[in-house]
């Protein structure tokens, strides 16, 4: 088969196979890490490179500078009218989604575009890997159709939709072409040694793109150890020898590890990741671990039931994993034994292994005991040990040509059906409400999953339904704050308020700062007209977010407006409200509404006018007919001289 050929087929594939995850949402660390930071809104990030590869602490993103710059790089190319679109209209508006798909458009061509270049450096390496002395023998002169194979394996595999579809774990497919993209320049090194300029460019290559992979994501610390395996395995002569002549390679990759090192000091994720939780021990977590290995290793061969958010519990004892801890012990050992022989099944071993042991060994990930993301590069070796261990099987076998043709075909059409999943995955992320109910199906007892999918529900006025995931979800984790809130949220929607308020106070409990909870609590009293109580808790919601103009407006306004007199309170409502004009620059109507109420409170008539005239002048411009009408009057009574009460 023809290198370009094979190259183009890889390209086509995996074009066809994502063709309809343009449109996927914004999902789950999504939000954190992509919409709700601000570094990422750097109109320039060429010119503030250092503030574009900043991030806030505890998100998928923190600490790597490199993805962070990538998502900043987005926002700045993405249309100007569009950037800040995120979200798709909701179910039943007559708005356009333009704006949105525009805009979620270049983040999905970025992801795929990722994992084109790691496809055909794959294919690429794979197919020069062949071509060495150790394998040629087995292979003979189908190199490049077996590198196909398992380009085209690998690049339609289901289990790739966490790593291609899932926005923010670009971080996990960007880091998978690093480290491919290293090898292969430490491989072309080594065939252009004769000429010192072109070894030198590639060696060069190698060491930028290892640097680049280092600030990345940390599972990119393997990628020394894999080149130095690689050669071990597949190049001849001695260990001293290669080592002698490669020695800058390996300094220079090894040196990455120095901004490595530098970024994991910076323990960026301490809420997500590390030895400090008492309920995962190391111990623990190796322990889980095993049986993770054993459900990635099925769902290479059945991709079936792949699940956006595991729920994965922890193992209680020996007689939890003895079989999977078997399994993989097996192969760890097996591994070692071949590399030891410096056996290509070997390194297959060692790169399945390497690659998956920052996240899967005994630094505990609470957050994500298990993620499908994580086999973006492990599967390599998986399919290379299955599509060139049956290839060498049929050539000792002496199988006539017609059977090795038909087997050809099949695996063809095994990759097509991989293909038609994934695509069939793909539409799982078309929104938010149906990525959580696919989850919810998969995994009923997963809190998290519950949770996620009331929001969406409750968005869309179903509190009912939300109401009875949310009660499986604080069951399953009673000190979910989160969801404690979400229940209040829907028991308050069904004018369940007692109920509400219940949930409310146990989730500021759970977690004394978490804003939101405060802020629905407030909503709740004031829905019973309980003002007192309503502004007590918006004024604990500020204390955490001083700068909210939402709540500066609720607080103000209760304050300068409340029927009941303990509620009112004019000179701090005036406070308030100044802040919110001053925060959004006197060009919000409502905030000026509110400060004239508020100044009216306090009997300062002739200022309420003005600026009451001045948010009646904004509000025409925006062409809010009821807003006019409400203002025109509340302006009346400021004229008479007379506070507004509600």
């Amino acid at each position: 088969m023809p290198r370009l050929l094979a190259a183009f087929a890889i390209v086509v594939a995996g074009m066809i196979t994502y063709a309809n995850s343009f449109t996927g949402v914004f999902v789950f660390d999504d939000r954190p890490s992509i919409i709700d930071n601000p570094y990422v809104r750097e109109p320039a990030p060429w010119a503030h490179p250092l503030n574009a590869m900043t991030a806030p602490r505890n998100i998928t993103v923190s600490g790597r500078p490199v993805a962070s710059f990538s998502f900043a790089l987005n926002y700045a190319l993405a249309p100007i009218d569009a950037r800040n679109t995120f979200d798709p209209p909701s179910p039943g508006s007559l708005s356009s989604a333009d704006a949105f798909l525009r805009n979620v458009w270049g983040y999905h061509a970025f992801n795929l575009l990722i994992h084109l270049i790691a496809a055909l450096t794959l294919f690429g390496i794979v197919r020069r890997t062949l071509e060495t002395a150790a394998l040629r023998p087995m292979v003979g002169d189908a190199s490049t159709t077996l590198a196909c194979l398992i380009g085209l394996a690998w690049v339609v595999h289901p289990l790739h939709t966490d790593a291609v579809t899932y926005i923010v774990q670009r971080v996990e497919s960007m880091m998978g072409m690093f480290l491919l993209l290293t090898l292969y320049c430490a491989i072309r090194m080594e065939d252009a040694r004769r000429s010192t300029k072109r070894s030198l460019v590639w060696m060069l290559a190698a060491h930028v793109s290892c640097l680049l992979g280092m600030g990345t994501k940390e599972v990119m610390v393997g990628a020394p150890l894999i080149v130095l395996l690689w050669d071990w395995t597949f190049l001849s002569g001695s260990m001293r020898d290669i080592v002698r002549r490669r020695w800058p390679l390996y300094l220079g990759l090894a040196s990455t590890w120095i901004l490595l090192g530098l970024l994991v000091t910076m323990d960026a994720r301490p809420l997500s990741s590390g030895f400090h939780f008492a309920e995962w021990p190391w111990w623990r977590y190796l322990m889980t671990q095993t049986g993770v290995i054993v459900h990635y290793l099925r769902l290479v061969f059945v991709p079936a039931s792949l699940v956006l958010d595991y729920d994965w519990r922890a193992a209680k004892s020996l007689a939890d994993i003895w079989l999977p801890a078997t399994v993989v012990l097996t192969l760890g050992v097996g591994t070692l034994w071949q590399l030891a022989r410096r056996t290509p099944l070997g390194f297959a071993g060692a790169w399945f292994f390497v690659i998956l042991a920052p996240s899967s060994s005994i630094l505990p990930i609470i957050t994500e005991i298990a993620a499908e993301h994580r086999m973006y590069l492990p599967l390599v070796a998986v399919l290379a040990v299955v599509i060139v261990g049956t290839h060498t099987l049929m050539k000792r076998a002496a199988v006539k040509p017609f059977v090795r043709e038909a087997a050809f075909w099949f695996a063809l059409v095994l990759i097509g059906a991989l293909s038609f999943t994934t695509y069939a995955r793909n539409d799982d992320y078309v929104s938010d409400e149906r990525i959580w109910a696919d989850t919810v199906q998969k995994q009923p007892l997963n809190a998290r999953a519950r949770n996620n999918y009331a929001s969406d529900l409750l968005k869309t006025g179903q509190a009912k339904v939300a109401v009875e995931h949310l009660q499986v979800a604080v069951r399953e984790i009673p000190d979910y704050a989160e969801a404690h809130a979400n229940l209040g949220v829907a028991l308050a929607t069904l004018q369940q308020y007692a109920d509400a308020t219940t949930h409310f106070e146990r989730a500021v409990a759970i977690n004394p700062f978490y804003t939101a909870a405060y802020d629905n609590m407030a909503e709740a009293y004031g829905a019973q007209n309980q003002l007192a109580n309503a502004v007590k808790y918006f004024l604990k919601a500020l204390d955490q977010k001083p700068d909210d103009v939402a709540l500066l407006n609720k607080a103000a306004w209760i304050l300068a407006t409340a029927i009941d007199p303990i509620a009112r309170d004019g000179s701090r409502a005036v406070i308030l409200a100044q802040h919110a004009v001053d925060l959004t620059e006197r060009r919000d109507a409502s905030s000026l509404d509110t400060l004239a109420a508020s100044l009216a409170e306090s009997g300062r008539f002739d200022d309420a006018t003005r600026v009451g005239t001045e948010a009646l002048s904004l509000a025409r411009a925006r062409g809010d007919r009821q807003f006019n009408l409400d203002l025109e009057q509340r302006l009346a009574a400021y004229l008479a001289r007379k506070p507004i009460r509600q």
